[in-house]
């Protein structure tokens, strides 16, 4: 008996493991497409060369997504982000209109190298928040974790599929 009743919780447990995770998704971005992408470390001390940080990134790649953002998302965890695509490469702007928490914006060139980094860019903000160079991707994190990650102009982004 004791087995079978360890054995119908370990089952409910796997069972509503999925459910759970779905929810953490905040509800603005269900059905949104998201990637595993990487920052190659180019730049000690903190990381060693070639070391690779990993981001599930939501994917902003039509006009209405881009425009739309991380507005109102209340919770973002630090491994997450969103993934601004720009194709063509084109010097961008970027707002914290109606987006409720501190991000740190990081610019990044057509080559994948990280251009430049804006951190903790204020909750709400209507300031305009340009690039400085033509630019392919945005990569938007919470505030401070560009920081924690050590990332820094040079280093690289690596996608998968999304180009």
């Amino acid at each position: 008996m004791k087995y079978l009743v360890n054995g119908l919780l370990a089952l409910t447990v796997i069972c509503l493991t999925p459910i759970q995770a779905e929810n953490l998704t905040p509800k603005q971005l269900v059905g949104w497409k998201q990637e595993l992408v990487a920052i190659e470390k180019t730049s000690p001390p903190t990381h060693s060369m070639n070391e690779r940080i990993f981001i599930n990134a939501y994917i902003a790649d039509t006009p209405a997504k881009r425009t739309q953002g991380l507005m109102h998302v209340t919770d973002l965890h630090d491994n997450e982000g969103m993934l601004f695509i720009f194709n063509p490469p084109r010097r961008v702007s970027m707002w914290m209109k109606n987006t409720v928490i501190s991000l740190d914006i990081v610019f990044i060139k057509p080559n994948g190298t990280i251009a430049h980094i804006r951190g903790n860019a204020p909750p709400l903000s209507l300031e305009s928040i340009a690039s400085k160079y033509k630019i392919k991707w945005v990569l938007e994190l919470n505030a401070g974790v560009a920081g924690k990650l050590n990332l820094k102009p040079g280093d690289k982004l690596v996608l998968g599929k999304t180009d």
